[in-house]
């Protein structure tokens, strides 16, 4: 096959994955991306991706899948060779099991005399499929029910009633364990593709998961996931604050409203034009982390999604606190990855995963920092409200809330014990206090709460 031909038969397949995983991809946007790829450089992946995403992606979440899917079928022909290695061990393993439930899912009737038949229960793939991934005690459940004989109680047509049973079980456990497995994509029968299909779905199924589990719960090994989930949120919040418009003499963007304006004079005329550009409207955000040891992993989340927002605005002064109180802001400006920023972090911090002592913070902060407390400023406090002194907190809270625009706390307790904890109590009414447990709550709470 000539070079020529390879390159469209791939583009075909990919167009066809990204069908197959639900992006609706018409004929003309087919037509619109290869256009696009050719007037980039398509032997670079980031200008490749970038050529795909502006033409095939119409949402957001048709974003996320057209990367995933340019990742996952654009790769050296190692990284294939190794994944086709991965799922055909994954599809052995699945055959294996497959083949256990066939010899479980069985039972004996009373035939003439003593004799006994043995009964195959008629499962198809998907439901022998689904038994495997059952709990034990749910497997052993269905066998107790199989050996079950029926003598004492003669039935009509017993096999018909047993069979009825066990697929009705097993229907229901079929959407019982959705959630747990990757999201259902049209496979094609054709090995390759199919891989990449599942590839795709299960790193959505993973995405999707570390939204909404609670920080504190998630595993060292689904980190690196959960780190480029934050830093992909805090980008689509810059984004989001740098698009704000101004008055400017560049001729950009028309404002219709001063052009009208200003052409009253001549009747409506339109001889002078006014135009506008893209402003960054930054707020200004004071961040105070609780470091304490409930707190430390939901701190560093927090930490790294403010470090995403350094880039477009520069309004950003972050303490951390836990016994004592330190201002990091510096340690956000240092041109290095996160990771090493949070690790220059904690070696400057002397008591990172000890008490809490929220007054002893905000005490310093009134008196030492005054200049950062003004009227235009949101102070995000993270914590989960836990502290010695929480009567004295509460005051210089309530003193500090008359000077600045506003103050949002975002509390890591479930939003169910509020009402039973005296800390949660004493604080919430000198705030606007939110229930941030997950990476989902932050990303909305920073977009709803900040962007208003």
């Amino acid at each position: 096959m000539d070079t020529e031909n390879l390159i469209e038969n791939n583009m075909t397949r990919f167009f066809h994955i990204l069908r197959h995983l639900g992006v609706r991809v018409s004929s003309a946007e087919t037509v619109d991306a290869l256009r696009a790829l050719l007037a980039v450089d398509a032997l670079d992946p980031r200008q490749a991706e970038a050529a795909f995403l502006a033409t095939l992606a119409k949402s957001p979440d048709d974003r996320v899948i057209v990367q995933k899917a340019f990742r996952s079928f654009f790769v050296p022909p190692e990284l294939k060779v190794e994944r086709s290695e991965k799922y055909k061990q994954i599809r052995e393993q699945e055959a294996r099991e497959v083949a256990v439930a066939e010899k479980e899912i069985k039972y004996e009737l009373d035939g003439a005399g003593d004799e006994h038949k043995e009964v195959n229960v008629p499962l198809t793939e998907e439901e022998k499929k689904i038994y495997s991934k059952l709990p034990e005690d749910k497997k052993e459940k269905i066998q107790r029910f199989l050996r079950k004989q029926f003598q004492g109680n003669p039935v009509n047509n017993p096999e018909e009633l047993i069979n009825t049973m066990i697929k009705s079980s097993l229907n229901y456990w079929k959407y019982c364990l959705e959630d747990e497995g990757p999201p259902e994509v049209e496979y094609t029968g054709n090995e390759e593709t199919d891989e990449i299909l599942r590839e795709v779905s299960e790193k959505l199924r993973d995405e999707e998961q570390l939204l909404y589990e609670d920080i504190q719960n998630i595993a060292e090994t689904d980190m690196p996931t959960a780190s480029a989930i934050i830093a992909k949120l805090s980008r689509r919040l810059a984004t989001r604050i740098s698009r704000r418009y101004q008055r400017s003499k560049k001729r950009q963007r028309m404002d219709l409203r001063r052009t009208i304006r200003q052409n009253i004079r001549y009747g409506g005329t339109m001889f002078n034009l006014k135009f506008q550009t893209k402003k960054i409207n930054k707020p200004r955000l004071l961040l105070i982390c609780d470091v304490s040891g409930s707190m430390a992993k939901y701190a560093s989340f927090m930490l790294q999604f403010m470090h995403g927002l350094v880039s477009v605005t520069e309004e950003i002064e972050s303490f951390i606190f836990s016994e004592k109180v330190k201002l990091i802001t510096k340690e956000f400006l240092n041109p290095q990855p996160f990771e090493q920023t949070m690790t220059d972090i904690i070696n400057l911090s002397d008591d990172w995963g000890k008490g809490t002592d929220f007054n002893e913070a905000l005490r310093v902060i009134n008196e030492e920092y005054k200049e950062l407390i003004t009227k235009d400023t949101f102070v995000i406090i993270l914590s989960d409200t836990k502290t010695l002194n929480a009567e004295m907190a509460a005051t210089r809270l309530m003193d500090m809330k008359k000077r600045v625009k506003d103050i949002i706390w975002l509390n890591t307790l479930s939003k169910k014990v509020w009402p039973g904890t005296r800390s949660v109590i004493t604080f919430w009414r000198h705030c606007r206090m939110l229930e941030c447990s997950t990476l989902s709550h932050l990303d909305k709470i920073m977009r709803t709460e900040m962007m208003k």
